[in-house]
């Protein structure tokens, strides 16, 4: 399929498309295929771990989240998968229900890549969506503490609303961009290792 450009939120022009609200997916034809499996590419080729559709320029109710694998050391320092990575497609996705009690964790995005803030959130979530036939699917009180898929559709679904995570963040002296520290961020499979911030 094809890479496509990411929208910036410091660029004026292209912040005006971030800022606006998404439509609903009516039609779940090719077009709608062809426009999920870009944006798959896309997260994947910018090591992120989730992309709404607006970050594209599309404004329409569409997300990608790839939730990260777990791994765990071993008494010998080698780094085990437990858990796999799992990736999610949804179409018209809406948080049903939220846990009243909150954690924080540092969050980037795709589109202000290398800043990170601390971004407080409902611990589970209950997500309604529909899947790319149309049926309608729901994860129940899913983790939103860590990189979870919780955590990451909310992120994702304030994009389809025209929310930045900029605007999520209490504490503002929280946002850094980690791409003016010495040394670089370490890459992708290490900052999963290490629990450091990914970008959505």
């Amino acid at each position: 399929m094809a890479i496509r450009q990411v929208i910036r939120i410091d660029n004026e022009e292209e912040k005006k498309i971030l800022k606006s609200k998404s439509v609903r997916v009516r039609q779940f034809d090719k077009g709608l295929q062809t426009l999920v499996q870009d944006m798959i590419d896309t997260m994947r080729e910018h090591n992120g771990v989730g992309l709404a559709a607006p970050q594209i320029g599309v404004l329409r109710r569409v997300v990608v989240v790839e939730q990260p694998a777990i791994e765990e050391e071993q008494p010998d320092g080698t780094m085990v998968e437990t858990e796999p990575a799992k990736l999610f497609v949804m179409v018209n996705p809406e948080i049903i229900e939220a846990s009243e009690e909150r954690c924080s964790m540092l969050e980037g995005c795709l589109s202000l890549p290398g800043w990170y803030g601390e971004i407080a959130r409902p611990n589970w979530v209950t997500i309604k969506y529909q899947d790319l036939n149309g049926r309608e699917q729901r994860i129940k009180k899913a983790d939103a503490c860590g990189y979870r898929v919780g955590r990451m559709v909310q992120h994702e679904i304030d994009h389809l609303d025209g929310v930045l995570f900029t605007e999520r963040i209490e504490d503002l002296s929280t946002l850094r961009n980690y791409n003016e520290e010495k040394p670089k961020r370490p890459s992708l499979l290490r900052r999963r290792k290490r629990k450091l911030p990914i970008e959505e």
